[in-house]
């Protein structure tokens, strides 16, 4: 019998952590790549590149399948200090090594087998007010009660410069709440998304997707899981979600 949550030992890790000289080589390159990319100035998501300035960035690593207990772990304790902070935009994000650098496929299996993974170690039912089938407009990822926006950085990316953090493959777990004042009814929310698109358009080498550039979340045509892997040049998307219940093995 597997080991339950409550078992496995949380792993959540500031970048000082990150920096001390405690942890395994390669997570400390692949952190120092990360905070390259997202320390420029230039990078699209300026709200990232200040989570990281302030500290607010929380961290961990998945070294393999073993770790996948301790994911779950370290992501409940995550959820718990961002609703502690609401005002906060708190990012997790776990690094991965590298093994199979510029497979793009392979990465993203291990994105989607990753969050399948999380679900069967989720401490908390699905919320009430969150669709569960994928193909609601109004669905999202959630985990420990929290509905959160994730996606992959995948080495492999030529194109799609802003998903690409360094040589490393990585997932950033983003709480709903972080996106304050982003949202289309939010005072100055269009604008801000449209400002970030057009950072994107500068940083990219493709242009943003354009079966998701018009789309916001709650968008009778917007499907959430669609954005979470987007392909390196803009083919058209997947129209079944992995994670969708009636979905075969992959």
């Amino acid at each position: 019998m597997g080991r339950t949550l409550a078992e496995h030992r949380s792993r959540l890790l500031t970048r000082e952590d990150l920096t001390s000289g405690a942890c395994q080589d390669w997570v400390t390159e692949a952190y120092e790549e990360y905070r390259a990319v997202i320390s420029d100035p230039d990078f699209p998501c300026y709200f990232g590149t200040t989570a990281e300035a302030q500290g607010h960035i929380r961290y961990t690593w998945v070294a393999g399948e073993q770790d996948l207990g301790v994911l779950a772990a370290t992501l409940a304790d995550f959820i718990a200090l961002s609703r502690a902070h609401p005002r906060r935009r708190h990012l997790l994000i776990a690094f991965f090594p590298d093994t199979g650098a510029g497979d793009f496929a392979a990465h993203e299996r291990r994105f989607w087998e990753t969050l399948r993974r999380l679900r069967t170690q989720d401490p908390e039912p699905w919320p009430a007010d969150i669709p569960s089938d994928p193909d609601h407009p109004e669905w999202e990822f959630c985990f420990a009660g929290d509905p959160m926006f994730v996606f992959p950085c995948i080495p492999a990316y030529r194109r799609r410069r802003s998903r690409r953090m360094g040589d490393h493959f990585l997932m950033c777990f983003q709480p709903r709440r972080v996106f304050f004042g982003t949202n289309r009814d939010d005072p100055g929310g269009e604008r801000i998304r449209q400002r970030i698109y057009d950072r994107v358009r500068r940083w990219d080498d493709v242009p943003p997707h354009p079966q998701l550039v018009q789309l916001a979340y709650g968008d009778t045509e917007m499907r959430e899981w669609k954005q979470y892997v987007l392909p390196d040049v803009n083919v058209p998307l997947a129209d079944r979600c992995p994670l969708h219940p009636d979905r075969g093995p992959s």
